[in-house]
């Protein structure tokens, strides 16, 4: 199922950018996490990360992004700060289960979708971690925009100039 209308908003997000063989992506995550530690941050939601390319020499380039309590990070830590992180008119999915063989099923399901829709994907794949003790699932997001929109968008601004111009 592809939900529409998702987005991505959070306060007080730190990020970091890796570039990494895909098998090592998780000691890019314990490496995010001592980042983490080291810098004495609060966890205020969900790990989240966004996958900046297809890896087909193997190689990903991912930012990794964690939500936090405080309001600014030292300058000292390896950590990039921004106090908001929001991006809307997305489109999404959920995996459960055997994530490495079913996310590749949903990045397709998702291009696929937004394809016959007439979407371009414009943003990188986001991967949202949730879960709790007995459950565990990925929820995949992607920006999307459409031509028609583009045009709508241009039309709604030439009348707003219009009108601002004419009165």
């Amino acid at each position: 199922m592809i939900v529409d209308y998702e987005e991505l908003m959070y306060k007080n997000v730190v990020w970091h950018s890796y570039e990494i063989y895909y098998k090592d992506f998780e000691k890019a995550l314990e490496d995010f996490n001592e980042k983490l530690v080291k810098a004495k941050l609060t966890v205020n939601g969900p790990l989240f990360y966004g996958l900046n390319n297809i890896p087909r020499d193997e190689i990903m380039q991912v930012d990794i992004y964690m939500p936090v309590q405080q309001s600014f990070v030292a300058k000292d830590t390896d950590l990039n700060f921004q106090s908001y992180f929001y991006i809307d008119n997305m489109i999404m999915t959920r995996i459960t289960g055997d994530f490495e063989t079913k996310t590749e099923l949903a990045y397709d399901k998702l291009l696929k979708y937004s394809m016959e829709n007439d979407y371009n994907i414009i943003s990188p794949m986001y991967h949202v971690v949730r879960g709790d003790d007995e459950i565990q699932w990925v929820e995949l997001k992607a920006k999307i925009y459409s031509e028609a929109d583009f045009e709508e968008d241009l039309e709604e601004e030439a009348e707003f100039w219009d009108t601002l111009l004419n009165s």
